[in-house]
């Protein structure tokens, strides 16, 4: 890089460093937390930690029952699902010469039905 471009980096560097100081200094003062002036404010905090902190003692005194997973219900069961199989990708040989065949001439597989009263 030339002698210009290295300066004008780091000139832009200071500048964003300088600003980004700035920003910070000026909202240091926003950050803090005065309960004393806002008293409805600090009530309404209390109230809800004291509720969430009862919430949270009632469901530590909950007991799962994990046995009824054991069950031979559960245990008992079958998976239904088939396999996939995936086609072949691409062709055997890239180079053979294409088949030109036409969609109407093309037989359809033993499995699907042909529907001819339209």
């Amino acid at each position: 890089m030339s002698k210009t471009a290295v300066n004008l980096i780091i000139v832009l560097g200071l500048i964003t460093v300088a600003f980004a100081g700035y920003y910070l200094y000026t909202q240091k003062s926003a950050t803090t937390l005065d309960f004393d002036s806002n008293r409805p404010t600090f009530d309404n905090m209390i109230a809800n930690t004291r509720a969430f902190i009862e919430r949270g003692k009632v469901l530590d005194g909950v007991q799962m029952n994990v046995g009824l997973f054991d069950d031979e219900r559960f245990t008992s069961l079958r998976s239904y699902r088939t396999d996939i199989v995936e086609p072949p990708i691409g062709r055997s040989d890239p180079f053979a010469e294409v088949e030109d065949k036409v969609f109407d001439e093309l037989e359809p597989p033993a499995s699907v039905p042909v529907i001819t009263n339209i």
